[in-house]
């Protein structure tokens, strides 16, 4: 099965999951998150805004607003395909929902971060693999920013464990995450990865 197929069986798969269940197993799932020790450490946080069925994260950027971590969110620039990086002092004031239904900081109206200054990115995706690999929505926007960050950028993949995948088409320019974090487990990709 090609990713585009993969695409559209996981996308229905996702959307008969009720909301009720959607929040109360994202909340676990992020609770489990903010007790990494590589969350605890980041000063600069990067979360995606959840739309539809996605893990939800709006309680989850308030939460680290309040422990005084500094969030940035993503704003996708549709000119070039890429991601204006929008610093967000409170949530959700001053966002604006675009036409595709996500809530996004106006990009001429906001500081912006750069993706080396970002200590801790959640990323958001379709399906994951134990080994780090992420099958997005197919528009680029996060693999091309992920190309710029710094060494010390730890990548983290809220999933629901039944979207952690055996046989995910990873291709070799695609980001691995640095950790898949689930219902039921944290996967460290490189646990999983061949050792060199």
């Amino acid at each position: 099965m090609d990713k585009k197929e993969l695409r559209v069986k996981l996308l229905v798969k996702r959307e008969n999951i009720s909301d009720r269940e959607i929040e109360e197993r994202s909340r676990g799932i992020l609770g489990k998150l903010k007790e990494m020790d590589e969350f605890k450490r980041a000063r600069t946080v990067m979360i995606y805004v959840s739309f539809g069925k996605e893990i939800r994260t709006w309680e989850f950027i308030q939460e680290c607003l309040a422990l005084g971590k500094e969030v940035i969110t993503p704003i996708c620039n549709n000119k070039d395909g890429t991601l204006i990086l929008g610093k967000t002092p409170e949530f959700p004031e001053g966002f604006k929902q675009t036409k595709f239904g996500i809530l996004e900081l106006p990009a001429c109206n906001c500081n912006h971060a750069d993706i080396e200054d970002i200590d801790f990115i959640v990323m958001p995706g379709l399906a994951f693999s134990k080994e780090g690999g992420r099958l997005g929505y197919g528009a680029g926007y996060y693999d091309k920013l992920l190309e710029h960050k710094s060494e010390k950028t730890v990548t983290v993949a809220p999933s629901f464990e039944e979207f952690v995948l055996e046989n995910l088409p990873i291709e070799p320019h695609d980001v691995r995450m640095d950790y898949v974090v689930t219902d039921s487990k944290i996967y460290k990709s490189s646990d999983y990865l061949p050792k060199e």
